[in-house]
């Protein structure tokens, strides 16, 4: 970055900056004089929370403006501190045992600037992000409240509050005047997100205890039932649980009872059974503070217990469902493709191996397959545009319930600008080419290799067929089976599937095949064309399958794809789809992810050839059309990528990559020139 760009951005971020600058000073000088409660004896938590400030500084200063982050940040934490300390004097006088500990405490700690910035940020966020910041925010929040229960803690939590508030009131009131935006709508009620938040909180809570010096929380008498080393045990593996319940393994759910039921029993048996049986119990001659921490032992096992009652009455819906494809696509999906606008691509949703969810309002549908836990959809929701937004929402949920990552795969730049106002991570991966077949035809210089591939197949007696896989006889379906067959064999890695179609996808009376026939009956190339319906009309195709047999001409595709332009021109088409080319750049890639995409494609040209196929789809002057990937976050693209790998190359083995490594090699060398010998 150019240092009067940097200047440029410190300019307009002056309360950032100030902050940065400030911030370190405070804590120094803070830490010298022992007044620094956020952890004074594990620095590196200190340093955390100084860095978080900074960070929400800049988040809110960028989303509010600089007068109110200047704002929000001093008056939530004073607002904070002063109810705080207001409670505690209260508690106090009236011989509240938790509130006599913190009298005397330091109420103020950097990292409570933090969260009432971030929690005040969290208003003007996309909905998705704003989930799940709050969702962390307050699950950090509640636990040290909960566990360390510190003044500090507490004014934390009021500082969220009171931050979350004033960031709220700030985004309604500029939005109020704009009555023409979407409101962004909230997911129902998830039991998993809330158990796995819950099993977070004791977790991490548990493990607070070793930490924090002096917890004094409600829930911190864990710690006293058990040795450090079994708080340690405990604590991991109630965050592994939560890890797998979010995943939807039946594994967490197992494991979340299993240690629930033995702390459960460990409370029980050391804070009441035990009490109980000595005699320990008393209830006359104790003052308020005593009743109240032995009230506090005995229910100390409640917490737990209730938590093991929840996870097991909700073990069905915390358990991820186990995918079934169907082996036939269901005729309402199919109705709605006709009915509705599923995009250039949608008709690959109705291929086997896909499952399909219907809105139960009847507004659209989503054809997708489950590879891990995350959901791939084959291209755009079948439904009308006006319910696009619905369907999606709808379908998002219907992924929450069923534990699985929604991941909207090759959709086009509606999807897309829907998904990214809620939030959503958008990475392009490849590009369609449309034609427009009104406009088409063979004139010019730019269609001079189509004009040679159609005379030449005019003086060799090859013919375009235009029919259908059924309609074939037995000779022509054995040699466009062999064609396939031999176009796979000759791949170095297994072929492609998901939303590139192969032999199996070509027997569908929908589907349309253009071959290419000899005079003598020969079948030497085959296309396939997927129908691409709108609003209940027949509007154009799609290219799919694009297969040569070893005796097709020099130029046969060409041939066959500007005879299906002239021919859907004919029927009062308007467009034909090239289809989609994975890995092709477009301009709205970024550079980091235009340089990946190169050499992925690079890596894979010696056994896919995707920039052949881009520079073949050149010839025809077709425009581009961005295909999307879009995920709710970036951290989840992983994971996303995995399954996609599954879905397209569910047989890749190792063997498979060692070979296309010999065959890069082998190409690579071949592209480099032998240095010429020296004269003598």
């Amino acid at each position: 970055m150019a240092p009067e760009t940097l200047i440029a951005h410190l300019r307009r971020s002056p309360v950032t900056v100030a902050v940065a600058v400030a911030a370190p000073v405070l804590l120094v000088t803070a830490r010298m004089a022992h007044a620094e409660p956020d952890f004074p004896h594990h620095p590196p938590v200190a340093v955390v929370a100084l860095v978080a400030v900074v960070f929400a500084a800049g988040l809110a200063e960028r989303s509010f403006g600089s007068l109110r982050t200047l704002l929000i940040g001093v008056a939530a934490p004073v607002a904070a501190v002063l109810v705080t300390l207001l409670t505690v004097t209260l508690g106090a006088a009236m011989g509240e045992a938790h509130a006599e500990f913190a009298a005397g405490q330091p109420l103020f700690a950097p990292s409570m600037v933090a969260t009432a910035l971030l929690g005040a940020a969290s208003a003007a966020m996309p909905v998705q992000r704003r989930r799940r910041t709050r969702t962390v925010l307050w699950t950090v929040v509640l636990t040290l409240v909960l566990f360390a229960g510190h003044g500090s803690d507490l004014a934390r939590a009021l500082a969220t509050l009171f931050g979350t508030a004033a960031g709220a009131l700030v985004v309604h009131r500029a939005s109020r005047s704009d009555r023409t935006t979407r409101p962004a709508a909230d997911a129902p009620w998830n039991p998993r997100t809330l158990v796995v938040a819950t099993l977070v909180a004791l977790g991490a809570g548990t493990l607070v205890t070793l930490v924090v010096p002096e917890p004094d929380g409600v829930l911190s008498p864990f710690a006293d039932a058990m040795s450090d080393r079994a708080v340690l045990v405990v604590g991991l593996l109630l965050l592994g649980s939560a890890w797998l319940v979010q995943r939807g393994r039946r594994a967490g759910v197992v494991l979340a009872a299993g240690v629930l039921l033995t702390l459960t029993a460990v409370l029980s048996d050391v804070f009441l059974i035990e009490p109980m049986t000595d005699d320990a119990v008393q209830w006359q001659g104790l003052g308020v503070d005593a009743v109240e921490w032995q009230v506090t032992l005995l229910g100390a096992w409640i917490v737990p217990a209730g938590v093991l009652l929840a996870v097991v009455a909700l073990r069905g819906r915390l358990v991820r469902a186990r995918f079934r494809a169907s082996s036939a696509c269901a005729e309402d999906f199919r109705g709605m493709l006709r009915s509705g606008d599923a995009g250039s691509l949608g008709h690959m949703g109705t291929w086997q191996g896909n499952a399909t969810w219907a809105d139960r309002a009847g507004r659209g549908a989503v054809a997708y397959r489950v590879c891990g836990d995350v959901a791939l959809t084959v291209s755009d929701p079948a439904c009308a545009a006006e319910d696009r937004a619905a369907v999606i929402d709808a379908f998002t949920a219907f992924c929450a319930r069923q534990g699985w990552i929604p991941a909207f795969t090759t959709v086009h730049e509606p999807v897309r600008e829907l998904l990214a106002a809620q939030g959503w991570t958008a990475l392009p991966v490849g590009v369609e080419s449309v034609l427009d077949v009104t406009t088409f035809d063979l004139r010019g210089k730019k269609r001079q290799d189509l004009r040679t591939a159609s005379n030449r197949a005019d003086r060799e007696g090859l013919r375009d067929e235009w029919t259908t896989f059924g309609a074939l006889d037995d000779a022509q379906r054995a040699e466009v089976e062999t064609i396939c067959a031999r176009w796979a064999a000759d791949r170095r890695l297994p072929e492609m599937g998901f939303t590139l179609g192969g032999l199996r996808e070509l027997d569908d009376p929908a589907v349309r095949l253009l071959l290419a026939v000899t005079a003598e009956g020969h079948v030497t190339a085959v296309t396939s064309w997927l129908p691409v319906y709108e609003h209940g009309s027949l509007v154009g195709y799609t290219l799919d399958v694009m297969r040569r047999g070893d005796d097709g001409m020099p130029g046969v595709m060409e041939f066959l794809i500007a005879r299906t332009a002239l021919r859907a021109r004919e029927a009062g088409l308007t467009t034909i789809s090239l289809s989609g080319t994975p890995l092709a750049v477009h301009d709205d890639a970024g550079p980091l992810v235009a340089r990946g995409s190169k050499l992925l494609a690079r890596l894979l040209e010696p056994a896919y050839g995707f920039r052949s196929l881009q520079r073949f789809k050149e010839k025809f002057g077709a425009r581009h059309e961005p295909l999307w990937l879009v995920v709710p976050s970036a951290v989840q693209v992983p994971r996303v990528a995995r399954a996609l790998t599954s879905a397209y190359v569910p047989g890749l083995r190792p063997k498979h990559l060692w070979a296309l490594r010999q065959a890069h090699t082998a190409t690579t060398t071949q592209a480099t020139p032998v240095p010429a010998a020296p004269r003598p």
